[in-house]
């Protein structure tokens, strides 16, 4: 694992598309109704702390990722609890992710089609690119980060005439409650998430940007998702899009060009399946890395399948419909993640910075 390395370019990229994720397709801080926007912003600025806590706890421990901090920072007991937790926490979020990839399967492309199955092949595939490690992930990214942009583009010079800029007025009308709400929601999913990435981003060339790194990342990706959230409430308005499971399918559904380009939904489909593959894979990663650690093995690969099946399995029995999946996200998963996200980061911060201190000092005398 201390052999794969990869560039600062491609780590950017990862946490940019592991941002975007499902968070394409169903969109961020919904709560807030036509405030969507301001509650991404506030989300955004919620989420810098936590970003550049995993950029301290990179670059105080070089080299090392998310669980050997653990291990250095609580010692041999507590660290392998923390381990355990995470690797949970990466497990259950991949599942998540998948699930939600499952479900607008069944309900928007292919109706007919039992879910499981193209849960299955991403599944495969992620599995695939995980076996050939996090090089092959980092050149992945970049490549499919150039066909998400270029399909945004091109969706957007479609979309401009269906527009209503209007829709986005009047500001505050529902007050501060819903836009605080949704916030907090977008914090949680997907911005806060990020935090994972600190168990595969041990081995980036250059580790002395870890900062620029994964700022540069959380700015890019949640300026992304707030086009998205502009564009989509522009063409539907607030109304249509609190009745929709996937608004980015349903704006892009309205496009109608001299009834000749129509019916491109297809190419939000493109873009939802390369996220939601690079975030999963990422989760995959880091949950083998774990598991890798925990028992100490000598090599993640050889849990990787058994983690990926165990994903599926997961998120093909986590919830009983489409109603359930959307409630856990909005009104649970911020008290369930919160702890991933901000307690144990903020422990394993205060915990690091003492250890490096007493080091320094002991090293000096």
């Amino acid at each position: 694992m201390s052999k794969e390395r990869i560039t600062a370019g491609e780590a950017r990229t990862i946490m940019i598309l592991f941002i975007m994720g499902s968070t394409m397709i169903m969109g961020a801080g919904g709560q807030a109704h036509t405030d969507a926007w301001l509650a991404i912003l506030m989300a955004t600025g919620m989420s810098v702390p936590i970003v550049l806590i995993s950029a301290r706890l990179l670059a105080l421990y070089p080299g090392q990722n998310l669980y050997d901090i653990c291990l250095q920072v609580f010692g041999k007991l507590a660290g392998r609890v923390c381990i355990l937790l995470y690797v949970w926490y990466a497990i259950h979020l991949a599942a998540l992710v998948l699930r939600n990839y499952g479900e607008f399967m069944e309900s928007e492309a292919m109706p007919e089609t039992p879910m499981l199955v193209p849960m299955l092949f991403v599944a495969a595939l992620c599995i695939f690119v995980v076996l050939h490690g996090i090089e092959t992930l980092g050149r992945s990214a970049r490549l499919m980060f150039n066909v998400c942009m270029i399909t945004i583009i091109v969706v957007l010079s479609l979309t401009l005439e269906r527009m209503d800029f209007e829709n986005i007025l009047p500001v505050l009308d529902y007050g501060w409650g819903p836009i605080w709400k949704g916030a907090f929601s977008a914090f949680s999913f997907p911005f806060a998430e990020t935090f994972l990435l600190t168990a595969i981003f041990g081995g980036v060339k250059d580790g002395k940007s870890y900062v620029r790194i994964l700022l540069y990342g959380l700015l890019i990706g949640s300026g992304l998702v707030l086009f998205i959230t502009f564009r989509n409430l522009f063409i539907l308005g607030n109304y249509t899009m609190s009745n929709v499971y996937f608004p980015s399918y349903a704006a892009v559904g309205r496009v109608n060009v001299g009834d000749f380009i129509q019916r491109i939904e297809g190419t939000v489909a493109i873009v939802f399946v390369i996220c939601v593959f690079t975030k999963i894979s990422a989760c995959l990663l880091a949950a083998s890395y774990g598991i890798a650690k925990l028992f100490g093995l000598h090599s993640y690969r050889t849990v990787v399948i058994q983690t990926g099946l165990l994903v599926t399995y997961l998120a093909y029995s986590l919830y009983d419909n489409i109603m359930e999946m959307l409630h856990f996200a909005s009104e649970v998963y911020f008290f369930y993640a919160f702890p991933f996200q901000v307690i144990i980061p903020i422990l394993l911060l205060i915990g690091a910075e003492i250890k490096v201190r007493r080091g320094n000092r002991a090293n000096a005398g």
